[in-house]
């Protein structure tokens, strides 16, 4: 398995340089979805797929934060992460910030034995 890496650009509003961890990233993902059905994630990971094929971040985020938004405390992380990242990111950026948390919904098909 490769290394996950942080990425760090130059906000044009706001305090400076963010940093982008997406080894912390796919963790706060794979907690999220371990307990999801695999068909359920199957389909999700379809639709993000589809999104990056169109550089669509927007609806990334719609449907990654229409799925997550359940009473349920098992999205708590994930939704911390993607509250420090909903905003337009640089396109190299956003496409590592999504396939990391495809690669950790991916992870977890078959209740998290593959991670």
């Amino acid at each position: 398995m490769s290394e996950m890496h942080s990425y760090s650009w130059q906000k044009v509003e706001g305090t400076g340089n963010e940093k982008l961890d997406l080894q912390e990233l796919k963790e706060a993902t794979v907690e999220s979805f371990k307990n999801e059905s695999d068909n359920a994630k199957q389909k999700l990971v379809y639709s993000l797929l589809e999104t990056i094929r169109n550089n669509d971040q927007k609806e990334f985020f719609y449907i990654l934060l229409k799925t997550i938004n359940k009473p349920k405390e098992s999205f708590n992380k994930l939704w911390g992460e993607l509250q420090k990242w909903y905003e337009l990111m640089p396109e190299e950026v956003f496409i590592n910030f999504a396939y990391s948390i495809i690669i950790g919904i991916m992870s977890t098909y078959g209740g998290g034995k593959n991670e």
